[in-house]
């Protein structure tokens, strides 16, 4: 059985392997759009985020879906994900608030579909932990670029 790393070693993992990814995107011949720019630093974070806690022995589905999400660049998913956006959305009346609540935090944490509720929300927790972790990093690289 591997030994667990400390869960306070992935801030800066993830800005390790961060940096390291918007070295690359800065380096990359390919000139886009600002916002094609702005999509594959978001991208980069995500998987950096994710392998940082897969690295870090946090067996978390939220990670294993982004990672898994993250290799399957096709575009009929990108149109099954707009799809499921819409139907997030349009949440049928005759739902409860708590299901309806339920449904869209289930869409909201990858990996959450298909999940009970208890399970949910201990992954939710895990995940906004991640990205707080992700946001303290991104903030403090900004910072210290800003000067």
């Amino acid at each position: 059985m591997k030994p667990s790393r400390n869960p306070n070693s992935l801030p800066p993992m993830f800005a390790r392997r961060f940096l390291k990814a918007l070295t690359t995107i800065n380096l990359s011949r390919r000139r886009s759009a600002v916002s094609g720019r702005a999509r594959r630093i978001k991208h980069a974070a995500d998987v950096c985020l994710a392998s940082a806690a897969v690295a870090c022995n946090a067996k978390r589905a939220w990670s294993r879906a982004v990672l898994k999400r993250s290799r399957a660049v096709l575009c009929r998913q990108r149109r099954r994900q707009l799809r499921e956006r819409r139907r997030i959305m349009a949440v049928p009346k005759r739902e409860s608030c708590q299901q309806g609540r339920a449904e869209l935090l289930r869409q909201l944490v990858p990996g959450g579909v298909g999940m009970d509720f208890c399970g949910l929300l201990e992954e939710a927790a895990d995940y906004i932990k991640s990205l707080k972790a992700q946001v303290q990093v991104m903030q403090c690289i900004a910072d210290s670029l800003s000067c």
